[in-house]
């Protein structure tokens, strides 16, 4: 197996809360299962801070985002997709599971 067999391609794309046609951030990247979950966990984060701040600058956590994640093998083969609505307060949640499922992935599980 090459190592680009190994890795995993990733797409994330999240809306503004309360703004759902209006993208806030869109990162995507290839890497080693546990390089996509460490960049899952990382942006899990950052949304945290964005979101979760006491500051009163920052949005209603109870504001809706759109959210589209995907997580495939270079062969096409999808990991984890999620597409839809959700809390802006349960975007890290979401992340964070996403991570975790990157970070176990292995090749050998969909051959």
């Amino acid at each position: 197996m090459s190592d680009q067999d190994t890795e995993l391609i990733y797409l994330v794309e999240i809306s503004r809360p309360g703004r759902t046609e209006e993208l806030w951030w869109r990162v995507g990247n290839v890497g080693t299962p546990a390089q996509t979950s460490a960049a899952l966990a990382e942006l899990a984060m950052r949304v945290c801070h964005d979101l979760l701040s006491p500051e009163p600058r920052r949005c209603d956590r109870t504001w809706c985002c759109w959210y589209h994640c995907r997580v495939s093998w270079p062969d096409g083969v999808v990991l984890d997709e999620v597409e839809g609505s959700v809390q802006a307060f349960l975007l890290a949640v979401e992340l964070w599971r996403l991570s975790a499922i990157a970070g176990s992935a292995s090749k050998d599980d969909v051959e």
